[in-house]
């Protein structure tokens, strides 16, 4: 009895991701046809052999995966798409290897990679990227010394950073980046002798603190939740 319920467990989940595939492909098809700019996959689960057909879409600007895990594989294919301005990738673990890759898409403006596995190393490769503007990052291998390597990335404007352990010497050499304009630090080690600091160094910064305005943010407004 038990063996026939986790079989019918096993056709159930089966049949799910034939229908996602179906779906997925669908959407991918669509988007050939109209030649659409932009991709948004946010209830699909996907894999690196899905993620195929979206190759056939070179003239992507904006990719948008929520669902599913990409790997490092799809992230080297990634630089096919000259002219991807826009790369989202939640619940992929792309490591250093695949933040190597991402690092030749030389038109990419903003990167959100929240579920990364990539270390300092990693993040030194996007300091190729000739228009980065905007940069949203995670991964439990970072630590302050990231901070050198963020200040390297000269063209930033806003950085979000989640989970990664910055201290106060450490956003002290994130604030010497010259085109900052906005920083968001979740569950960081920055005191608040840190936060006084960058207030008085750096007023013109627009500054959010674990999802929340700092209250010394003269620039703080109400968000759409």
């Amino acid at each position: 009895m038990n063996r026939l319920a986790s079989m019918k467990i096993d056709l159930e989940e089966s049949a799910s991701i034939n229908r996602n595939s179906e779906q997925f492909s669908s959407t991918v098809q669509l988007a050939i046809q109209e030649k659409w700019a932009e991709l948004e996959i946010v209830d699909t689960e996907i894999d690196d052999s899905m993620f195929n057909q979206i190759l056939e879409l070179p003239w992507l600007e904006t990719l948008i995966v929520d669902e599913g895990v990409l790997t490092d594989l799809s992230a080297e294919k990634l630089k096919s798409f000259e002219r991807l301005r826009h790369l989202r990738l939640r619940m992929s673990p792309i490591s250093d290897e695949g933040m190597m890759h991402i690092s030749q898409i030389e038109s990419l403006w903003y990167l959100n990679i929240p579920h990364a596995q990539c270390s300092e190393v990693g993040v030194s490769y996007l300091q190729k990227l000739p228009a980065l503007r905007q940069l949203r990052l995670s991964s439990p291998d970072l630590g302050n010394a990231v901070a050198n390597e963020i200040a390297a990335i000269t063209t930033l404007r806003s950085l979000h950073l989640i989970g990664v352990p910055i201290t106060d010497q450490g956003l002290r050499v994130i604030a010497t980046l010259p085109n900052l304009q906005s920083l968001y630090l979740d569950d960081s080690m920055v005191s608040e002798d840190g936060w006084e600091w960058l207030f008085e160094e750096a007023p013109h910064l627009h500054v959010h603190v674990n999802q929340k305005h700092h209250d010394r943010d003269v620039d703080s407004h109400d968000h759409d939740s």
